[in-house]
């Protein structure tokens, strides 16, 4: 059952839509105009907004109406209207005259992102107060994607595999997961499939019997077992050698575990999160790694930026690692414009380590740039007189008439070169990173002569 405002100044369409709204077992109130309506709209779950009202019009009041979302109601001369409202955050809108067949549909969507949306805040105040990287603040539309998939995924039992490079928190989101959802009491099992050799990863997958190899001097479970009714979470699982993935899968298929040399088969009902900074896509047309495998495993994928592609974040990531380090002095705008500037490969790992030297550098005193770990300079400030020197160079060198020509092409060709290779020369990923279509880049593939 939702609760709904109505304010609308023709009684009419008040009346239809309190029908419709009624008839769908929803609670609602009208009012006349804005003045009346704004004071109250935080008591509802969701606004129908006319846009024609006498006084303060829909969209101003609009703009006062925040954390519950907004039906703009429209005429059909007004649509452009309707679409502006759309682009300042309103949620949708009708048009008149209203049919009540669209009411329920509607509100069922609205009241489903209101709970979404406060699961997500929910989910970020637990992530506010946790003592670890702290990966997950942010406020760019991208991680704002990532919380929503995390409050979705979080609702079922459904295998998640979490993309993103190194130091992005993947492990993080995975344990974000487990707490959220219904397993948060039992446990969570991290393992990471790239630092142990393969008898000794699946020994700890599936637990082993005494005797079952030297050193087995003791029954042992694995942490598939440990993780029964929890959720176990595989980090880099592209790095899974092919025979355990194929333990893996059968245990995927069947819900069952048989430890190193022992007969019994044991059911459990483990969650399994995996993660990776692997093309796993790229892995399968190499046959490094299994295709029903992968369908397994990724039901649900959940893709983390890098740091430099949501740049705007870097300045909340800053205050809160130094919250989180207890550091009273300040920090200079001069240091801040070096830390938005680094491009962090890295990512949020690199930033909190960079943030903690230079704490323990200024030592209390404000943080200046001088303060900060050498490749930031190096990185930020200093970057872009690299840069400029290196183009100032290539037009030097170049005839009169060719400057353009001849920089536009070292560049390009130096581009090309460093996406390819950061993607493992995928094509098609290196095309979405670069920001064009798969034709275009073949071509420019073709005329610098770039070799696989």
């Amino acid at each position: 059952m939702a609760k709904v405002l109505i304010i609308d100044d023709e009684p009419g369409v008040c009346w239809a839509l309190q029908q419709a709204l009624q008839n769908g077992g929803h609670v609602s109130e009208a009012v006349g105009t804005a003045e009346q309506g704004l004071p109250r709209a935080a008591e509802f779950d969701l606004v129908f907004l006319d846009i024609g009202l006498p006084g303060m019009n829909g969209l101003d009041a609009l703009n006062e109406i925040d954390g519950v979302p907004v039906v703009i109601i429209t005429a059909h001369g007004t649509v452009d209207n309707a679409v502006d409202a759309l682009k300042r955050g309103a949620f949708d809108y009708l048009v008149k005259p209203l049919r009540a067949e669209d009411i329920p549909a509607l509100v069922a969507r609205a009241v489903k992102r209101t709970a979404l949306e406060r699961e997500v805040t929910r989910l970020r105040g637990e992530l506010a107060g946790r003592s670890g990287e702290g990966a997950l603040q942010g406020t760019t539309r991208v991680m704002q994607e990532v919380f929503k998939s995390i409050a979705t995924v979080a609702m079922s039992d459904a295998p998640v595999l979490i993309l993103g490079e190194s130091g992005t928190g993947k492990e993080l989101v995975a344990r974000t997961i487990h707490e959220a959802s219904a397993r948060s009491a039992e446990a969570f099992e991290p393992i990471d499939c790239g630092a142990l050799p393969e008898p000794l990863l699946e020994s700890e997958l599936f637990g082993h019997e005494r005797g079952a190899f030297t050193g087995a001097v003791a029954r042992k479970r694995g942490r598939l077992e440990r993780a029964d009714r929890g959720t176990l979470f595989l980090a880099e699982i592209g790095e899974l050698t092919p025979p355990s993935q194929v333990k893996l899968l059968r245990f995927l298929a069947e819900r069952e575990v048989q430890r190193l040399g022992g007969q019994e088969r044991h059911a459990i009902d483990t969650r399994v999160i995996t993660a990776t900074h692997r093309d796993l896509r790229a892995l399968l047309e190499t046959g490094d790694f299994r295709e029903d495998l992968y369908y397994r495993l990724a039901v649900t994928e959940i893709r983390l930026p890098p740091l430099r592609d949501r740049r705007d974040d870097i300045p909340l990531l800053v205050a809160h690692f130094l919250e989180q380090l207890g550091y009273g002095g300040e920090l200079s705008e001069a240091a801040m414009a070096a830390f938005t500037e680094y491009t962090w490969p890295g990512n949020v790992r690199e930033l909190r380590n960079a943030v903690e030297a230079a704490t323990v550098v200024a030592r209390g005193a404000a943080i200046e740039p001088d303060h900060l770990p050498g490749p930031v300079l190096r990185g930020g400030a200093a970057l872009q007189s690299e840069i400029e020197g290196f183009v100032a160079r290539l037009a030097d060198g170049a005839p009169d008439g060719a400057i353009f020509h001849t920089v536009q092409e070292q560049c390009e060709a130096a581009m090309l070169r460093h996406v390819l290779h950061h993607v493992g020369h995928n094509q098609v990923q290196a095309s979405k990173r670069l920001g064009i279509h798969r034709t275009t880049l073949r071509k420019l593939i073709a005329k610098y002569e770039i070799q696989s």
